[in-house]
């Protein structure tokens, strides 16, 4: 404890606090737990820095924040199912750390019923039908996660409610879509065919704000939609049964292509015909996929693509599978690394991939292309079999890539040639440094993650860009010195590894979590060592505030998340490949859940 009257320093923000009964030993970033024998920071608000606003109660000071902006979520606890996340674009911390009353909305109830549209001349009642039930909303702040909620709706009755949140007018638009549910109990390995497309919609809730409720009815499918059909045969004429066809597109430019149709499943004389969606937007691409493989006997076939069709009128595509693209063959890759000691050794549960394309023949004027790939496992010999297609197109267009396992020495291998016989991984780049308490003590039993960062990410091309982000962080544990080392790549498609280090202290610890943001390791090499040196966590704040439900009663186990919203998007103009959105992640600080009285309490860098 400080001296009556003193400010407190810096490195008193790490004591152990007595935070009550509401801390729940969670090991979740921020969140706070109760020490068997907690210290006690203050007895008065003197022992605190009054001069930054701070003052002292339940032997804690309170406040004296980091400065913002601030935005938060706050989530009610699964048992609640009359409450729904609420998003707080902007949350003013006080200089005494103590928040507004945080209250949540009554929601707003969107409600209504699915049916599929029937086109019988005689007439006939729409069809309830089983189908999942997306409702969605963006942030309401920058680099927020959002609102996003998926229900089940069976086939008796079709129908749903389902509570989304409420708020006034102006930000209240969700994005509604509805798929046919996936037949029950589908045989292994035998794809079955939605017989109507999706449906997507956007509704506004803002004239019912005062009802607090919508209703909705989605009918799937509907006269004059647009219908894909053609044929799917072989080179000799015989048609490719069990190929499960439909189109992949958008019904908003610039967002990731997703299904858009009803599904196809051809017939024996490769026949099929899918119907899209309405309100599309840009062209659609045609995808057909082989039966999935169950059996080492069953044959390798190629997925086939047709490009750029037109989405909104109805058109033919026959399409012939050529002979040279090949028979199903096995190619045995052994994969090898060198360990810190110069051993060659195998690297077995690293996850191999292979995939190559073939241009085609185009159908009814529309580009036609051939894919093929596989994943293996590889085994505890450090050998992988493949399962590819051996025309001599293929084989050239082949290229693999590995992912080692988790936290491996090892460092990944991205787009090579298809080896054979054997593939020999390089040591990836060593980064050492030690973790500080505010005051210079070193921690122990901190965690720390070395993740991709968005500079890194962004820099590369879409498709490395996605291999980087499907490598599993390296992540470890500092020892009782504080020590810690991690292993990471230090290049991928030629562009050097840049990386954010995610520092999470134990809950008990007190300590904030830290994020080390672009460790560049640019000119870095295998067996490289790169020092960090000491990296002092930030002196922890601590606030506090109270969570109610609408009623004004409190609520007990919601979750309080508060991010740090990013201002600075200048990232975007100096990267290659950065989204158009520039879609920055708020930076989230803290969260905990509250107590009985619902009360929250969080720990903040400063």
């Amino acid at each position: 404890m400080t001296t009556r009257g003193s400010p407190r320093r810096p490195g008193r923000r790490l004591a152990a606090l007595s935070f009550g009964v509401a801390a729940l030993g969670s090991a979740l970033l921020g969140c706070l737990s109760v020490p068997e024998s907690p210290a006690v920071m203050c007895t008065r608000s003197s022992d605190c820095d009054q001069s930054a606003g701070e003052v002292c109660q339940e032997n804690v000071c309170w406040g004296n924040p980091p400065p913002g902006p601030f935005a938060a979520v706050v989530a009610p606890p699964s048992t609640r199912r009359d409450l729904v996340a609420r998003e707080l674009p902007q949350i003013a911390i006080p200089p005494d750390g103590l928040l507004s009353v945080i209250t949540f909305e009554a929601p707003m109830v969107l409600s209504g019923r699915v049916t599929t549209y029937c086109a019988s001349p005689t007439g006939c009642a729409p069809n309830p039908t089983a189908s999942t039930i997306t409702v969605s909303r963006d942030s309401q702040f920058q680099g927020g996660p959002g609102f996003k909620a998926t229900v089940d709706v069976d086939d008796d009755a079709a129908t749903f409610s389902i509570p989304v949140p409420g708020g006034t007018s102006g930000d209240t638009s969700f994005t509604v879509t509805v798929v046919l549910a996936d037949a029950p109990q589908a045989p292994t390995g035998q794809a079955l065919p939605k017989l109507v497309p999706p449906a997507r919609l956007t509704l506004s809730m803002s004239d019912s704000i005062d009802t607090k409720s919508i209703t909705t009815n989605v009918t799937l499918g509907g006269a004059g939609l647009p219908v894909i059909s053609g044929s799917l045969t072989s080179e000799s004429g015989q048609g490719m049964a069990g190929y499960r066809v439909s189109a992949l597109g958008h019904w908003v430019e610039g967002e990731p292509a997703t299904e858009v149709s009803s599904v196809s499943i051809t017939d024996v004389n490769g026949g099929y015909a899918v119907i899209l969606s309405d309100q599309l937007a840009g062209a659609v691409e045609l995808v057909a996929r082989p039966p999935t493989r169950v059996t080492e006997t069953d044959p390798v076939a190629p997925t086939v693509h047709v490009a750029s069709i037109d989405a909104q009128k109805s058109s033919q595509h026959a399409i012939v599978v050529p002979a040279n693209l090949g028979i199903g063959t096995k190619v045995v890759v052994a994969v090898e690394g060198t360990d810190l000691g110069g051993t060659v050794a195998p690297v077995p549960g690293a996850t191999v991939t292979v995939s190559g394309m073939v241009a085609g023949a185009s159908a009814n004027g529309s580009a036609v292309s051939y894919t093929l790939s596989d994943q293996q496992i590889v085994d505890m010999q450090g050998n992988v079999t493949l399962h590819v297609l051996d025309g001599a197109d293929f084989m050239s267009s082949y290229r693999m890539s590995v992912i080692p396992p988790p936290s491996s020495t090892l460092g990944v291998l991205f787009d090579q040639p298809l080896p054979t016989p054997r593939v020999l991984l390089a040591s990836r780049v060593e980064l050492r440094g030690v973790i500080t308490d505010s005051a210079g003590a070193p921690l122990a039993n901190v965690t720390v993650t070395a993740r991709p960062s968005l500079r890194f990410l962004w820099t590369l091309a879409a498709t490395p860009q996605a291999f980087v982000a499907a490598v599993p962080a390296a992540t470890t544990v500092t020892l009782e010195s504080g020590e810690f080392t991690l292993w990471v790549d230090a290049a991928v498609e030629n562009v050097a590894g840049d990386y954010d280090l995610v520092i999470e202290p134990p809950a008990a610890m007190r300590a904030p979590t830290y994020i080390k943001p672009d460790i560049d390791i640019s000119g870095s090499g295998p067996l490289d060592v790169i020092s960090l040196g000491a990296i002092s966590l930030p002196d922890a704040a601590f606030v506090h505030g109270q969570v109610l439900g609408p009623d004004g009663e409190p609520v007990e186990n919601a979750e309080l998340r508060l991010y740090l919203v990013s201002t600075e998007l200048g990232l975007c103009t100096q990267v290659a490949h950065a989204p158009t959105s520039c879609p920055i992640p708020a930076q989230l600080q803290g969260r905990n859940t509250s107590d009985a009285k619902g009360t929250v309490r969080l720990t903040l860098p400063r």
